[in-house]
């Protein structure tokens, strides 16, 4: 069972192959995905991406598979010593693929650090401005941008500086990408804060999570059922506030033995379809 408005990224399959990854998910009967390319999870897109991007379109065109976002890292959007030059020559093929694949380009919300480069208020202004002018370069190419603004190994890993980003981030820039497990894991209630972004949520990433304690880091490497979240009352928070749009399984989870993985994701798939029909 699936809905239309379920997809699953090939971060889910990060250990095999883009070709193997895609046909795995049109064994699963779902039709969407998010492509993924970020340093350290997945390379389907490398980092940075140079001429790799027409094969890449290539094979997931010849997938049947629509593209629904590709998340991928341009580069640390809140570092002083990324340039306006050098961050247009990153992003430039990475617009140039979510072009052809007539997907969203989804980027993080700033470096692999809590800590600021400068001051917290001098660092989320950088992020705005840098994504700013890459909206400029991804609406010349039809390009929606949007950002994983609350990310919990990011500089907005908490749910006060997504906001506050939010707020320098107006809708016409960029819009925001609702992943469950980074809001679980920071210790914010998930349903509150859905109900908060609601009107600027534009996509959704499904994994579950447990959140940072006083002894621990938190883990967001969960299969969905496994961790906190309250994948039902989510959903329903959502679709309340008129909320219209597609959920992603991101199963980057390292709760399950690679040979268990398809028949895991298919019981999430199942799950999370069920809610949407």
């Amino acid at each position: 069972m699936t809905s239309p408005r379920l997809g699953c990224s090939t971060i889910s399959f990060r250990r095999r192959v883009l070709p193997e990854a895609l046909a795995l998910i049109v064994s699963l009967g779902i039709e969407g995905i998010d492509l993924g390319g970020l340093p350290g999870v997945c390379d389907h897109v490398p980092t940075p991406l140079v001429d790799e991007g027409p094969g890449i379109a290539d094979a997931v065109l010849a997938s049947g598979l629509a593209t629904w976002g590709l998340n991928v890292d341009p580069g640390p959007l809140n570092d002083p010593a990324l340039d306006h030059d050098t961050l247009v020559r990153r992003a430039t093929p990475l617009v140039e693929l979510a072009s052809r694949l007539g997907s969203l380009l989804i980027v993080p919300c700033g470096a692999q650090s809590r800590s600021p480069f400068t001051t917290e208020t001098e660092d989320l202004r950088r992020i705005a401005d840098n994504l700013a002018v890459l909206a400029d370069l991804s609406s010349a190419s039809g390009v929606r941008l949007v950002t994983e603004g609350l990310h919990h190994f990011r500089f907005c890993h908490s749910e006060d500086r997504a906001l506050a980003l939010l707020e320098l981030v107006p809708t016409e820039v960029a819009g925001f990408v609702y992943d469950v497990s980074h809001v679980v894991a920071s210790g914010t209630d998930e349903i509150a804060f859905a109900d908060q972004v609601a009107d600027r949520t534009e996509h959704v990433h499904l994994r579950d999570a447990v959140p940072e304690t006083a002894s621990g880091p938190g883990d967001i490497n969960l299969s969905i059922g496994r961790g906190r979240a309250d994948f039902a009352r989510l959903v329903e928070t959502l679709e309340g506030r008129g909320y219209q749009g597609r959920y992603v399984l991101e199963l980057e989870t390292h709760d399950v033995d690679e040979a268990d993985r398809v028949p895991v994701v298919a019981q999430a798939r199942d799950t999370i379809a069920g809610l949407l029909t």
